[in-house]
């Protein structure tokens, strides 16, 4: 049954339009709800995230984890369950994934973090990419998450990357991958960064996971910041700073077996923080330029899609094959799926620049009309 919704805010469309949107809130919010019950310590045994933690450890040190060591791991744990549950989300373009790659902070620019309280669009987040980021020969990339506790000089921000969780085993050792349980959802942690005093530290082996080094974790959390600042409206600076992003509110995804908070004397059942969760979309043009890109000669104008040179071309075909999942189609290519082409209906018209001459000259690959051959 389908989680009832509550738009709200501004609602311009989106580039997937008002269904695909609600649909990516939803899986947003999944994904934050069983990320915090991963690293969530249940009332006996310990958190599932101790495992990824262990078998980091191993694959770095290849020893065992011993008792002691595993205690020093419970806070970090407990911390990221709980930022999970006050993170902000958000739900980013299909084409983010390929800013964020080519963005100058991931091509060997030098990063000076600066003070990321001032940075930071919330203390406490998580970016679902609907398209994984592909970085390098690392899994691709569907989440990020960032959490700061302190401030000032003793701020702390601890960052992850989150990927699909059968991924995970495909590089580790055979007997390690064997014997690390991973969770039953479809991502998961695969890869940590901590920022300390300028400091930064990572995690294990990141190869072994598929996960990018410390230093790129952050450069990917940094480009993202970049990427999504709302685009100036020019002789508009009483507008809002959340023009470029639609607020979709949902129902706040409960995992099964979770613990619940707001417990006391007066309410002895325990319930949760908040029955609904606002999650953010990132429309499509937020982030065509990022403040960090540096704009070079060939830069393209604001607004302008067509060459100077380019005509108008007629279309006076019956049908068109085209794909029917045209937004999530590399998603499904990647996941092993298949989109075949179906006819749609096209009537004559003219494509091209508007107010230009007409090129009789050019074409489009245009499908005829099927028949029935038993017609």
């Amino acid at each position: 049954m389908e989680e009832p919704t509550t738009p709200t805010g501004p609602q311009a469309p989106t580039a997937d339009g008002p269904g695909t949107a609600v649909h990516h809130a939803h899986d947003a919010e999944r994904t934050r709800a069983r990320l915090g019950a991963f690293w969530e310590r249940p009332p006996h045994g310990p958190a599932f995230g101790i495992e990824i933690l262990r078998a980091m450890f191993t694959t770095l040190s290849g020893q065992e984890l011993t008792y002691e060591q595993a205690r020093a791991y419970h806070p970090l744990c407990d911390s990221n369950a709980a930022a999970y549950r006050t993170s902000d989300v958000w739900v980013a373009p299909h084409t983010m994934g390929q800013r964020i790659a080519a963005h100058p902070f991931l091509s060997g620019r030098d990063i000076n973090p600066g003070n990321l309280e001032d940075l930071a669009p919330a203390r406490d987040g998580l970016v679902y990419f609907p398209t994984p980021v592909h970085l390098f020969d690392c899994h691709p990339l569907h989440g990020l998450a960032w959490h700061m506790a302190g401030t000032g000089d003793d701020l702390t921000t601890n960052i992850e990357t989150i990927t699909a969780t059968h991924l995970i085993p495909t590089r580790l050792p055979p007997p390690l991958a064997a014997r690390t349980r991973l969770p039953r959802t479809p991502y998961c942690p695969n890869g940590m960064a901590t920022l300390h005093r300028k400091v930064l530290n990572g995690y294990g082996n990141p190869d072994a996971f598929g996960a990018p080094g410390s230093a790129t974790i952050l450069a990917l959390l940094l480009a993202f910041w970049d990427l999504r600042l709302p685009a100036p409206v020019p002789d508009e600076t009483d507008l809002p700073q959340t023009v470029d992003e639609d607020v979709v509110t949902v129902l706040q995804h409960v995992v099964p077996g979770a613990r619940k908070t707001g417990r006391s004397s007066k309410n002895k059942r325990g319930s949760l923080a908040s029955a609904k969760r606002s999650i953010r979309i990132i429309r499509e043009p937020a982030h065509i330029s990022g403040a960090s890109d540096e704009a070079g000669p060939t830069a393209a104008v604001p607004g302008q899609r067509w060459k100077d040179d380019t005509l108008r071309w007629e279309v006076s075909a019956k049908s068109q094959n085209r794909c029917p999942n045209p937004h999530q189609h590399r998603a499904i290519i990647e996941a092993g799926g298949t989109c075949p082409p179906v006819q749609v209906p096209v009537r004559a018209h003219l494509n091209g620049p508007k107010g230009r001459d007409t090129d009789p000259r050019r074409a489009v690959r245009i499908v005829p009309e099927r028949r029935d051959p038993d017609a």
